[in-house]
């Protein structure tokens, strides 16, 4: 039998391990094992997206790449061949008296990581849009009207139409703020919070979003945009 420098056996030298163990740690580690095991079967079911059968509509040649948060995928309508890629939050809640939600993702658009749909009313991603990474799109927000009262207690404000218009780029980290519409092949840049509507064929940029750029149809060309001209 193998045994230390001390002549020890192994089952020995391992009884003499166990027996000067803090029994107190062991508890604490069998606890946060059993606790790890329990978050990690909740995100296993938490985080897998419905079957296409789930959703109001689901289109052809789509996928949602797991791991993905989906709530309420009946409100949802997806369509031909739109991709959005893991980690994406559609979080579509019924939270406002007199509005059923609806969250339409029309053909080819692609929504990349980590991104955030908040619907309460109504928003509409168009063909073809393209969305970067930790894109937030929202129609509505928690009210913060009573001081007394935790924001997170308080209701939802009325929700208020979002719509992207088709072919348009959504840059990385964008923030779309509720009643927002912006325009077909508009472009925003990363980081921007768009608080105000996007005119078709413009680029917008900065915190809080302006137009800089507008494509200008006699000319054929893009034109800049003066600081307080959109």
């Amino acid at each position: 039998m193998e045994r230390d420098e001390l002549g020890r056996s192994r089952v020995a030298v391992s009884l003499d391990r166990l027996h000067h163990l803090n029994l107190a740690k062991v508890r604490r580690r069998l606890a946060d094992e059993k606790r790890a095991r329990l978050v990690s079967a909740f995100a296993a079911r938490a985080l897998r997206p419905p079957p296409p059968s789930a959703f109001g509509a689901f289109g052809k040649d789509s996928v949602i790449v797991p791991p993905a948060r989906i709530t309420l995928p009946e409100a949802i309508e997806i369509g031909d061949r739109v991709v959005i890629n893991e980690h994406a939050w559609l979080s579509v809640v019924d939270a406002v008296a007199g509005h059923t939600p609806r969250l339409r993702i029309d053909d080819d658009a692609v929504i990349d990581r980590l991104c955030h749909v908040a619907c309460v009313g109504e928003i509409y991603i168009g063909r073809r849009v393209s969305m970067g990474e930790r894109v937030l799109v929202g129609d509505t927000y928690h009210r913060y009207d009573d001081v007394t009262t935790p924001v997170l207690d308080q209701p939802m404000a009325e929700p208020r139409k979002v719509s992207i218009g088709a072919g348009t780029q959504i840059g990385l980290a964008v923030c779309i703020l509720p009643g927002v519409t912006i325009g077909e092949q508009a472009f925003v840049g990363a980081g921007s919070v768009v608080t105000r509507d996007v005119p078709a064929r413009a680029v917008a940029v900065g915190n809080p979003a302006r137009v800089i750029k507008q494509f200008d149809e006699e000319r054929g060309d893009w034109v800049d945009v003066p600081r307080g001209g959109s």
